[in-house]
This record gives C-alpha cells, sequence and structure tokens, in this order.
C-alpha cells in the first residue's frame, strides 16, 4: 500500500513539472509583445509630452516677432532626451503660419524605437509619432472699468483700498496681452461714460468714425499709453452701467470697421471685460428728442422752451440718476453733464475727476426756461418730464420685466415709466437698459461674436449677481442662450482677490486652442 501511494505522488509530480515546462513556451511570445508594447508606450507618452510642451510653449508667442518655430525645437529637444529608453533619430516637421489675425504653429515629431523581442520576428525598430497644433487668434478687448464713489473706500477684509487694488488690476490685466497683435481699449465709468482709451475728443458716436480698440495700447507688458490713462483715474461718482456697455459696443464696431477696410477682413476675437461694484443707477438720455424711436417726454405743463427738439441746438441731452442705494432709493435726479461729449475740458480732466458731470454746467440752450432740469446741483429733479425715456440715447429700451431676476434693488414693485421722479423707478429703468443693451452686443452678427466677462466686487454691500451672470450669458443665468457667446462671472469678495480675478479673464481669453 505505501508503495502504491508513492508511486501515485511520483507520477503526479511528473505531470506537474511538464506542464510548467510547457507554459513559458506559449507565454514567451506573449510576454515580448508586452514588453516591447510597454516601451513603445512610454516613449509615444513622453513624446506627446514633448511636442504638446512645443506647441504650448511656442505658442504663448504667436503673433510676436519670436521666432516660433526655433523655439519650438528648443522646447521638443529639451523635453525628449536623446537615447530616452534607446530611442535614436528624432525627426521633427515645425511650422507656424500667421493669417489675418490667426496664429497657428504645428509640430510634428518621430523617433525610432528599439524592440526586444519582435526582432524574433526580423523587427528590429518601430516608429513612433506625434503631432500637435496650437492655435492662438488675436483679442480685442475693450476693458470697463467702474470708477464710482462706492470704489473709493477700505476694503474691510484685506483693508486695501479697492479702488487702488482694481487699477493695479487692470494694469496687471493689460499687461497680459501683446502690443501690436492684440487689440485693447478702456472705457471708465461713473455717472456718465467716456472711453480712456484710445484718446479721440470730441466723442464721435458713429461706428465708422476713428477710434476703436488698437494695437497701440501698450510699449511693453508695463508701460504704454493705456497704462498711463488707467493710472490717471480716480474714483467718485455714480454707476452709468447701461452708458459704459454702448460705448464699449460702438468701439468695437470702430475696431472691426477700420480692420476690415484695411485688410479686408476681420477675425479678431470680440471681448469685453466689465468691473463694477454696484448696480446701475443712471441712464444717458435726450427727454425731448422725437426722433424714432424716442418719443419726447417733456411734460405739456412743464415750462421748457424746448418741448421737443426741432435742431441740434435745441436738444437736451444728459445723464439721470436714482441716488441712494437699492432697493431704497432717493428721489430721481437729472439732467447732468455728459462726459463723453464735453468739448471744454480735456480727456485728461475727465480722468481726474469723476464728479465733473455732476457738478459742470449742462448746455443751457436746450434747457431754457426749464423750472426742474440742468440746475447744475445735487437738488434738480425730474418734475419736467411726464415718464421716464422709454430708450436712452444709444437705442436701450428701459422697458422690460427681466429685472424680477435682480438679486439687489428690485423690492417686488414692477416698472412704472409714468413715475419719473421715483428714484426706485429710474434704478429699474436703469436695470432694464443694461440688460437690453447686453442682449443687443451678443446677439450682433455684423461681426464675430461679442463674449461679455463680468467682475463683480461684494466688498461694500453687494453687486448683482443675478444681472451680471445675465450680462455674461453663463450657464446659470436665468436669460441662458446656446446660441451666443458664453463668457464668465466671477465674484469677488475681498480687494486682494481682484488680481486673480482679473488674471483667470485673461487666462480665459488668451488660452491656446490645441
Amino acid at each position: 500500500m505505501r508503495h502504491f501511494i508513492a508511486n501515485r505522488c511520483s507520477t503526479r509530480g511528473s505531470t506537474m513539472i511538464l506542464v510548467m515546462m510547457m507554459v513559458p513556451i506559449f507565454l514567451v511570445p506573449l510576454v515580448g509583445l508586452g514588453i516591447d508594447g510597454t516601451m513603445l508606450f512610454i516613449v509615444q507618452a513622453k513624446l506627446s509630452s514633448a511636442v504638446d510642451g512645443a506647441v504650448l510653449g511656442a505658442g504663448r508667442l504667436l503673433g510676436t516677432s519670436a521666432n516660433t518655430t526655433e523655439i519650438a525645437g528648443e522646447f521638443l529637444n529639451v523635453n525628449f532626451p536623446a537615447g530616452y529608453w534607446g530611442a535614436r533619430d528624432l525627426q521633427s516637421n515645425i511650422t507656424a503660419t500667421d493669417s489675418l489675425g490667426t496664429h497657428t504653429i504645428s509640430v510634428n515629431a518621430s523617433v525610432q524605437v528599439p524592440l526586444l523581442f519582435m526582432r524574433i520576428l526580423g523587427q528590429s525598430y518601430s516608429t513612433v509619432a506625434v503631432d500637435a497644433v496650437a492655435t492662438r487668434k488675436d483679442s480685442r478687448v475693450v476693458l470697463v472699468l467702474d470708477r464710482s464713489g462706492s470704489m473709493n473706500t477700505t476694503d474691510p477684509v484685506s483693508g486695501l483700498n479697492v479702488c487702488t487694488t482694481m487699477l493695479s488690476s487692470a494694469a496687471e490685466f493689460t499687461g497680459m496681452f501683446t502690443p501690436g497683435t492684440d487689440e485693447l481699449g478702456l472705457v471708465a465709468l461713473q455717472g456718465s461714460a467716456i472711453v480712456a482709451y484710445p484718446e479721440t475728443r470730441p466723442y464721435n458716436a458713429s461706428p465708422t468714425s476713428a477710434g476703436g480698440p488698437d494695437s497701440s495700447f501698450a510699449t511693453s507688458s508695463t508701460a504704454g499709453p493705456m497704462f498711463t490713462q488707467i493710472a490717471a483715474m480716480v474714483c467718485g461718482g455714480g454707476t452709468s452701467t447701461p452708458e459704459a456697455l454702448s460705448l464699449a459696443y460702438i468701439e468695437l464696431q470702430k475696431a472691426h470697421n477700420r480692420d476690415l477696410n484695411n485688410n479686408g477682413a476681420d477675425l479678431d476675437m470680440n471681448s469685453i471685460v466689465l468691473f463694477t461694484d454696484g448696480v446701475a443707477d443712471s441712464i444717458a438720455t435726450s427727454p425731448n428728442s422725437a426722433s424714432s424711436p424716442n418719443s419726447s417726454v417733456i411734460s405739456g405743463s412743464s415750462s421748457c422752451t424746448y418741448k421737443s427738439t426741432t435742431n441740434t441746438a435745441d436738444t437736451m441731452m444728459g445723464w439721470m440718476a436714482a441716488p441712494g442705494n437699492p432697493p431704497s432709493w432717493g428721489t430721481s435726479q437729472g439732467l447732468y453733464l455728459l462726459s463723453a461729449y464735453d468739448t471744454t475740458h480735456t480727456l485728461t480732466w475727465w480722468l481726474q475727476n469723476p464728479t465733473g458731470d455732476e457738478t459742470e454746467s449742462v448746455p443751457t440752450a436746450a434747457l431754457s426756461g426749464c423750472g426742474n432740469l440742468g440746475n447744475n446741483n445735487r437738488n434738480f429733479n425730474l418734475n419736467d418730464l411726464s415718464k421716464i425715456p422709454p430708450y436712452d440715447i444709444y437705442g436701450n429700451s428701459t422697458s422690460g420685466n427681466a429685472y424680477i431676476n435682480s438679486t439687489l434693488d428690485y423690492n417686488g414693485t414692477g416698472y412704472n415709466p409714468n413715475e419719473p421722479t421715483t428714484g426706485y423707478q429710474l434704478a429699474l429703468a436703469a436695470w432694464n437698459a443694461t440688460d437690453n443693451v447686453g442682449q443687443t452686443i451678443r446677439s450682433q452678427t455684423a461681426m464675430n461674436p461679442i463674449t461679455i466677462y463680468t467682475i463683480g466686487y461684494t466688498g461694500d454691500g453687494g453687486t448683482d449677481a443675478g444681472l451680471l451672470n445675465r450680462l455674461a450669458n453663463t450657464q446659470i443665468s436665468t436669460s441662458y442662450n446656446s446660441s451666443q457667446q458664453t463668457g464668465l462671472y466671477i465674484q469677488v469678495d475681498s480687494a486682494n482677490q481682484l488680481s486673480a480675478a482679473f488674471m483667470q479673464v485673461a487666462s480665459s481669453m488668451l488660452r491656446l486652442a490645441q
């Protein structure tokens, strides 16, 4: 019995040894393929990373005078070391093209990778090839800065002056763009709004006139005319958001028409970047205009000589304000001087005197006989008006009911234009005009689409996130439209977050399409 058991054990052991000897024979080719495949994958991943680094590194200089093909080659060679896993014979084809505002660099690279086990089948090397393309389109940007009086305060969290921090952050933003390639413009808003760069005085609102963002905005990343204008700004006054956005839109149209005439085509990406710390509280208007789409709103009982305009000299033009804080606005006030159309002072004077549009005289000819308009002090009112003008001077409707989406100034009372002296009603009109100009800008088709970016500082009581999301057409907006450009809304709760917010917007614009 013991002998029989021993024989069975011996036989079983022999069988197991035979099987173990046979298994490696079948696995050798599979293991070989696995090892060679792993080597090829590792080399391809490294080469892919090097090629990506080459197009992105050189791509940031697209549109400049830099030799981007040479720079891309240097990135490639540094990031793919010679002899990596035995790879040899690195070959590359690098091309850069520039065409009407679109700059492209492409990199194609290949190496020979030695094979270990596939040599059995007569193949000693395998070729690994990778390619990548980066495209950068020239940017055309109008930067719209709210320099209202509420900005001239100390941030309660960081202790920084909000106005000063905003201006330094705007300068950093400007330095992210490339002079000679990108085009930048600047609009400053207070009670009224003014184009701060480029300087074209007196202002001409025709989209075919001179002006518009240009590529001469800077001489370096820290110096140049737009930096000078930003540094000259002083904060004070009201919040003319609808006029500021209207001016930004006109400036984009000017640049489009100029470049179209000069180059025969315009492929620049259009953007408006709005920074604000509050809500719109004024509209630019011509209350005695009888021309379409406006209509005279001077009351029949008013003592104004020119209840309806008959020529340019008789045209009232100015801005009306809803002073105070939302939602308990004070009594409506107007008619103030529009800084954009003033011919008495220089642009530098306006940048340094933000409340000048409240204290300087409104042209008196058109206001002849008016008992309440144009007294040039904080006490004049809108008693000469029968209602709030249905449109501002840029054609933006002051009507609508989208203000129910306001997160700051809507108190449940609907818009009633027949109460022009009520500050709350004028504030709703300004809200409507702001929302409507945003819709006009995003839906236009006469030139390349326009993306609106908004930054809202909340540290001095808050801003209207509902309206700013609508302007930017974010996906959480109550009016999101997938057929229009989607921008960004960035909420800033303390002044020390301003720089990062501006940089985030700039990075979003300048990101390379790979």
